[in-house]
């Protein structure tokens, strides 16, 4: 059904242009492959799932939410590479087949008996580091299939199960159901969201320059979009996710596509992709609404900057500039299975219409200082719309008359071309905008000359206008803002900021970026010289230096027992600020050391050691550092 189905799609799109996904040299139904896990034969995840900057690389099997389950060899291989991390993969195998090919198994609860003694062999031999990474292919380890390599866990990211990845011999991971593996679904995936965006300065959607959204209705086996009204170039999104049979898991789809007036003009699928370009996940969603809602509505248009090998489209890449008129747009999202849903939803276009500006009022001496926040103005490559009650408390000052243009817009003002635009926003101080332009280096400045921040080559996916801004927010802390937040990076990059002559001690000193979704702060890269503090960071937004001189926080000792029969204590392990230094803390039982294997999720260390059995009393002495070097070290008692 897949072969057909594609074959007929290509067929009906002569002129679309299409990208290779992997080397076709190698061809992932040439080999059986085995089941993975007793635990189930249902998902969690499929393949190319959104997920925090990158592409879902692997099949989630359902362990219901228990540990201890037997994992199986797929295939005949060797021991590639083994790791314990207390995140991403956590407890994770690698085995590489004869046609160079790999299977991975992550999140374990443990190795089988003898991978483990390997691994705790080498975790001994370095000083009871918990956590380590290592290639071990020239062990010649072989593993036939059917093998019981290891049992699941919840290790690195839970809740508990089997994350199961494919890579080819280039390392690019593709979907496990291209191979004779399969599950039972015969059940069509849900769409439930409309996405429609402007794509210039003079598109405009039921009135607004800014996003639109909308949900369906299920009509005569199809989901019904109310009409919508544009004008100008817009692109769509879709919002839509899958299940299958005997679970009530969310999935994402397969396949989408799109035509208006019956003429194809976009289709994605996503067989397999390349790490080197795993972060463009950003642009083939639609980014605002990702980040500041955690919408995953999928991109129906290719977005300037995006290379991803996805897609078939239409010379606007899936773009609308459409004729004034009525026009049907019909989508259909696919799971793997074959089975479809489809949205219909009607654009009803207008001519383009060069609003009239409007002068801009003097801007008004408010009573107090207003609660401004430039990340919830609606920010496009080269032109923002915010509400007219904010335009009023702002100061803007333009090179020439037609620099930028004001439009009156029912509730907003549309401001565009944002190059070298000065503005003075209450709560930031003066601010000058400035455009990136991905294919040259970049650099901005404060408008003090206090601070600047340099880009790399490609540090950003379209050209697009940044501001810095840097001021003192405490005695001994300065608060820099790079946005807006609005704009996905590819790379990281480096600001920079004059130290004030008050700030002599930088010891346990950092920068801080706060994160609203889950109320807590994440230190980023930074150090000093004598005049300037720097920082390191992949993302915009606002940072903040903070001081941690907090040690972290220990609760009392667990004794719990594994399925496997292993005896393990949980200690609970909290920091303020900086976060765990894993890599430093230490747990003894009766003067005995083991592993201290740290859980994030769970905010905890784990004292693991093979020939650990529990004593009617038990001495634990446990130390941790957080980032900043802060120590806490304590002793407990526990009984059995």
């Amino acid at each position: 059904m897949r072969t057909t189905y594609f074959l007929a799609l290509l067929l009906a799109l002569p002129f679309l242009s299409a990208k290779a996904q992997y080397n076709t040299s190698f061809d992932p139904t040439e080999a059986h492959y085995l089941w993975p896990t007793d635990a189930s034969h249902h998902l969690t995840s499929t393949f190319a799932e959104t997920r925090t900057g990158h592409f879902h690389a692997a099949l989630d099997i359902k362990t219901w939410g228990r540990r201890g389950y037997k994992i199986f060899a797929t295939r005949d291989g060797v021991l590639h590479r083994m790791a314990i991390k207390p995140n991403g993969y956590g407890k994770v195998l690698y085995l590489k087949h004869e046609d160079g090919a790999f299977s991975i198994y992550a999140h374990l609860m443990k190795f089988n008996d003898p991978l483990q003694q390997l691994a705790d062999s080498m975790r001994v031999a370095n000083n009871y580091r918990p956590h380590f990474d290592k290639v071990v292919e020239n062990q010649n380890i072989r593993i036939q299939q059917g093998d019981v390599i290891a049992y699941s866990g919840a290790s690195g990211i839970g809740p508990p199960h089997l994350h199961f990845e494919f890579r080819t011999p280039d390392q690019d991971p593709y979907n496990p159901l291209l191979t004779n593996l399969s599950v039972r679904d015969d059940i069509s995936p849900q769409i439930t969201g409309l996405s429609v965006e402007p794509l210039s300065p003079k598109s405009f959607i039921e009135g607004e320059n800014s996003f639109h959204t909308q949900d369906p209705r299920f009509r005569n086996g199809k989901y019904q979009f109310q009409t919508v009204t544009t004008s100008g170039s817009v692109g769509l999104g879709i919002d839509v996710f899958d299940r299958s049979n005997g679970v009530h898991n969310s999935y994402g789809v397969y396949e989408l596509s799109m035509s208006v007036d019956g003429q194809p003009r976009f289709y994605a699928r996503v067989d397999s992709f390349s790490y080197e370009e795993d972060n463009q996940i950003w642009i083939d969603r639609v980014y605002p609404l990702l980040s500041q809602h955690g919408q995953t509505y999928q991109r129906l248009f290719v977005a300037d900057g995006n290379t991803l090998p996805f897609y078939q489209t239409s010379n606007s890449g899936g773009r609308l500039h459409l004729p004034p008129g009525r026009h049907t747009v019909e989508i259909t999202a696919s799971d793997y299975f074959g089975n479809k849903s489809t949205a219909v939803v009607d654009l009803v276009v207008r001519s383009e219409v060069n609003l009239p500006s409007i002068q801009p009022e003097p801007p008004r001496a408010p009573t107090k200082v207003p609660d401004i926040n430039i990340d919830d103005w609606n920010w496009f490559a080269n032109w923002v719309t915010l509400p007219q009650e904010v335009f009023r408390d702002i100061t803007i000052a333009l090179p020439d008359p037609w620099h930028a243009r004001f439009y009156n817009s029912k509730t907003s003002i549309e401001l565009k071309n944002l190059d070298n635009l000065f503005m003075n926003i209450p709560g930031y101080g003066p601010l000058v905008f400035h455009r990136m332009v991905p294919q040259h280096k970049g650099l901005i400045t404060s408008v003090d000359r206090k601070a600047m921040a340099t880009f790399p080559r490609h540090a950003f996916y379209d050209t697009v206008s940044v501001a810095l801004t840097a001021k003192q927010y405490k005695p001994d802390s300065v608060k820099v803002t790079v946005g807006p937040e609005a704009y996905p990076l590819d790379k990281s990059y480096k600001f920079t900021v004059k130290r004030d002559s008050t700030l002599q001690h930088t010891s346990k000193l950092s920068f801080y970026k706060y994160n609203e979704r889950y109320d807590r702060w994440y230190p980023i890269d930074t150090h000093f010289t004598e005049e300037h503090i720097i920082g390191k960071t992949n993302s915009l937004g606002t940072f903040i230096t903070r001081r941690d001189t907090m040690a972290p926080e220990l609760d009392q000792p667990r004794l719990s027992r594994r399925p496997d029969g292993q005896w393990l204590v949980f200690i609970g392990v909290e920091d303020n600020l900086s976060q765990i230094d894993y890599q430093r803390s230490k747990i003894l039982i009766n003067g005995k050391p083991g592993f201290a294997e740290y859980e994030p999720e769970d905010d905890r260390l784990v004292y693991y050691h093979p020939d650990f059995e529990p004593r009617s009393a038990m001495n634990i002495n446990v130390v941790a550092y957080d980032k900043m070097g802060n120590r806490v070290r304590k002793q407990f008692k526990l009984g059995r």
